[in-house]
């Protein structure tokens, strides 16, 4: 599972690549983050550091691991430079 899917199944429901900020905040609560910081992570803008990573596959239980953090990085990157 990617990221931004896990982001969008915590807490209430909401359209698919939408998702409020009670939820990043809930999210960022889960983790120790700010919910600035997992927006960003959202939009694509920032990537996880190493120990954030870590955690969001701990707090997952691995429904989410490192090609689900890092693949969508990689795509955008690959997509602005092509």
């Amino acid at each position: 599972m990617e990221l931004n899917q896990w982001i969008e199944t915590i807490g209430d429901a909401e359209p698919p690549g939408r998702v409020s900020l009670a939820r990043l905040r809930l999210v960022a609560s889960l983790l120790g983050e700010n919910p600035r910081t997992v927006a960003a992570w959202y939009r694509k803008e920032r990537m996880p550091r190493l120990t954030s990573c870590m955690n969001i596959i701990l707090l997952s239980e691995g429904a989410v691991d490192w090609n689900g953090i890092f693949a969508p990085f990689a795509r955008k990157l690959l997509k602005a430079g092509g």
